[in-house]
């Protein structure tokens, strides 16, 4: 089950700022991240929620539904 408060602010300031850019390098850039300490901080808001935010390839990504809704 999610445990809402184990969220922090930086894991929910990366995810907005990947999905507004479209881009994990040009969102690592905007709020000053180095791209695998941006891929760290969605994988630990995902862990954190209880679920996959994004779907990933090597090239692109996609919100999950659950991604939407969050």
């Amino acid at each position: 089950m999610a445990n809402i408060n184990n969220v922090t602010f930086k894991q929910i300031r990366a995810f907005v700022a990947v999905v507004r850019s479209r881009s994990f390098a040009e969102a690592a850039a905007q709020i000053h991240l180095s791209q695998p300490a941006l891929s760290i901080a969605i994988k630990n808001l995902e862990e954190a929620v209880g679920g996959q935010l994004l779907t990933r390839t090597t090239r692109t990504f996609a919100l999950t539904p659950e991604g939407d809704s969050f």
